[in-house]
């Protein structure tokens, strides 16, 4: 007999493709799912000890209520973009009265279309301030506000300033872009589940 134990398994995106889409998907192959359903499957792998803890990522406070509403084994994780352009207060709010960790990725922002925030001038501000470097005060804030931290780097020396991150502390900006919008990825505003992006990330997040 084989026995496989998987140590967390997650929702990692709150709708399915359909079959055979590519990667990334067209905006076509993005469908609505059976939330309760999938849900119900993996608290079955909860009790029978094979998964130990569960979770979910790129939820909103609306999807999430949704899903407590129903749940019988509460999630312990919520992964989702969050930094100072983005920081997301609801849905945090939202996991921490229901005792839920955040994880935060895309702490650092992205390149992808200038939308990343190392060079912010915020950001290099406060840096300079601090004699630090931006990306560890970017990966500072998400870890100062309670949550874990998803920074990514091949760099040996940026992977070192990742890790500089004790015995201080750094006021919160008041940044307002935003890295991630699924608009180009997930939005058909012809047909499919989600037509605009309040009905993906839920309007009143």
């Amino acid at each position: 007999m084989i026995y496989i134990f998987c140590w967390f398994l997650q929702i990692h995106w709150p709708f399915r493709l359909k079959e055979g889409a590519s990667r990334p998907p067209n905006r076509g192959d993005v469908l609505e799912f059976d939330m309760e359903g999938v849900w119900r499957e993996m608290e079955s792998l909860v009790k029978e000890n094979l998964v130990r803890d569960t979770g979910v990522s790129n939820y909103t406070v609306k999807k999430l209520n949704k899903l407590i509403g129903f749940a019988q084994i509460m999630h312990s994780v919520c992964q989702v973009e969050m930094h100072p352009g983005w920081q997301n207060d609801k849905l945090l709010q939202a996991c921490q009265q229901n005792d839920i960790h955040v994880t935060a990725y895309s702490p650092l922002g992205s390149s992808e279309g200038g939308r990343g925030l190392i060079h912010d001038q915020t950001v290099e501000r406060v840096a300079d301030k601090l004699n630090k470097s931006p990306a560890t005060v970017l990966v500072k804030w998400a870890l100062q506000r309670g949550t874990s931290v998803i920074p990514k780097s091949t760099h040996q020396n940026q992977i070192k300033q990742n890790i500089q991150v004790f015995d201080w502390e750094i006021p919160q900006a008041d940044f307002q872009k935003r890295v991630l919008d699924g608009e180009e990825l997930f939005v058909n505003k012809t047909e499919g589940p989600f037509r605009i992006m309040a009905d993906l990330w839920d309007h009143d997040d």
